[in-house]
């Protein structure tokens, strides 16, 4: 199998498991913005925030190390156990600790931005989440370094509607108020995590006499500067909410966050299918055939990516304000009016793993780390300047320039110029439609613009159309 017919499959994968939590997020939003008030949803989304950089910080880069070294040690049973037992020993340590510090600080932080007292309980009860989701992150990356993927997606699919079924039941009917959502999104993470280690553990021998100290400087040397990055990503996406809240309150946080989060669902689909399928792989390439043959891949890889997210951008932009309203009700009609230019900031984020290659390949994750942090500063400044997510397209031009000394991803100029006009097209045909309805219009307009960019896609991309007639051919054989 080829490098970009493994993409193809992989990026399938996580593809279709996330857009069934794509599907559950689009059931589950729109119960959740008219069952709390705005407050509530403001918090929903703080909570959930701090909480994703509180795992990060808790990953302590070990995690994110295994994919680059785990076939380093496959070797011998010896040395798999080495590495087994050096990961999730020091990984068990650090998440304690941090779920120490988190426990420890957060009422003075929360009292520093404002937050309502009242509110204390919901981040407390995270602490749960926060042990177990960092230990499960790590079997997860040893599923993608074994090519486990469809057992990963089974589990993360599992994961989430346990955690949907447990956080309503909590909300709705044994608790009553909000922090009941938040127990059962962390006791279903918990759970999560005993099925987790029973997989690892049925093939992994682990011994806390194997804990190796040069591994572990190792694994941290190469982890720490990836999550000093991963931590100066999340800054980048969430600076903003505690910003607002600090200025503006819960309530303005609230119609914030719902125009952040439909986009964010979006993109989340794309930008973590491609970033789990696309890393594996080009780094394996690269290790097996070498730089040419992975400039390729990445060329391609960026070619799909640009076909995908240009369509994307121009087609939310058409429907955003149908779509918040119908999903979110009218009392945030008004997060339309940013939440396209949020979209396509995040669709540049979501470039930077094809990107960044040539700097994850040569290990010079300090430079990653620089390219974040100086696209926090303009975040920062962008945001005091009313400016959001312009910081996005800063991070990843100087992820290209950098990454491409080390290797070369060929920008599809034509590629873009021909789906930006193709999308400009489907913009017009479907916003020239308005029955009236939001949800009918949504109905009418999402069919016809996909429609207008697959044919666009089957006249210019001949291995789409190669797909597409072998597929058109196996249907009409079976076919009585």
């Amino acid at each position: 199998m080829s490098a970009i017919q493994k993409l193809f499959l992989h990026f399938g994968q996580f593809f279709g498991t996330g857009t069934l939590l794509l599907l559950l997020s689009f059931i589950t939003f729109p119960i959740l913005t008219r069952l709390l008030t705005r407050e509530e949803y403001g918090i929903l989304g703080l909570v959930t925030n701090t909480i994703a950089i509180a795992v990060a910080i808790a990953k302590g880069g070990l995690s994110d190390s295994i994919i680059r070294f785990y076939r380093e040690y496959t070797g011998s049973p010896e040395r798999l156990t080495l590495f087994t037992s050096t990961v999730l020993t020091r990984g068990v340590l650090l998440t304690v600790i941090v779920v120490g510090v988190y426990v420890f600080t957060l009422p003075i932080i929360n009292k520093f931005i404002g937050v309502d007292e009242g509110f204390l309980g919901c981040f407390l009860i995270m602490a749960v989440y926060l042990f177990a989701r960092p230990l499960n992150i790590i079997v997860m990356n040893y599923m993608r370094a074994l090519g486990k993927i469809f057992l990963l997606n089974v589990f993360n699919a599992t994961t989430k509607v346990v955690e949907i079924v447990l956080a309503f039941a909590l909300l709705l009917w044994l608790v009553g108020e909000l922090y009941g959502y938040f127990l059962g999104v962390a006791l279903a993470q918990l759970g999560a995590t005993v099925f987790f280690y029973r997989w690892l553990l049925k093939d992994h021998g682990f011994s806390i006499t194997q804990v190796s100290g040069a591994l572990t400087l190792d694994l941290l040397k190469f982890g720490f500067p990836l999550l000093l990055t991963e931590i100066a990503y999340l800054l980048l996406s969430y600076t903003d909410r505690y910003m607002i809240v600090a200025y503006h309150g819960q309530a303005v946080l609230g119609v914030y966050t719902v125009g952040y989060n439909v986009p964010s669902y979006i993109n989340d689909l794309l930008m973590f299918s491609l970033s789990y399928a696309v890393v594996p792989i080009y780094t394996e390439l690269y290790a097996r055939e070498g730089k040419e043959a992975t400039e390729t891949f990445l060329s391609r890889s960026l070619n799909y990516y640009a076909m995908t997210v240009i369509p994307l951008c121009v087609g939310y932009a058409a429907i955003s304000r149908d779509a918040l309203t119908a999903l979110a009700s009218p009392k945030y009609t008004e997060s339309a009016d940013f939440s396209t230019i949020i979209l396509v900031g995040l669709v540049f984020l979501g470039m930077n793993s094809i990107l960044s290659a040539g700097l994850y390949l040569h290990k010079k994750s300090g430079q990653m780390l620089t390219i974040m942090l100086i696209a926090v500063a303009i975040n920062i400044g962008a945001n005091m300047l009313l400016l959001p997510r312009y910081e996005a397209i800063a991070s990843s031009v100087l992820t290209a320039v950098l990454s491409w000394r080390y290797l070369r991803a060929s920008i599809p100029y034509f590629t873009i110029a021909y789906y930006s006009a193709a999308s400009a097209l489907m913009y017009f045909i479907i916003t020239g439609i308005d029955t009236g309805q939001g949800w009918l219009n949504l109905a009418v307009r999402i069919p016809l613009g996909m429609t207008v960019i697959a044919v666009a896609m089957i006249v210019r991309e001949s291995e789409i159309r190669a797909y597409a007639w072998r597929f058109i051919r196996s249907v009409s054989t079976k076919t009585p």
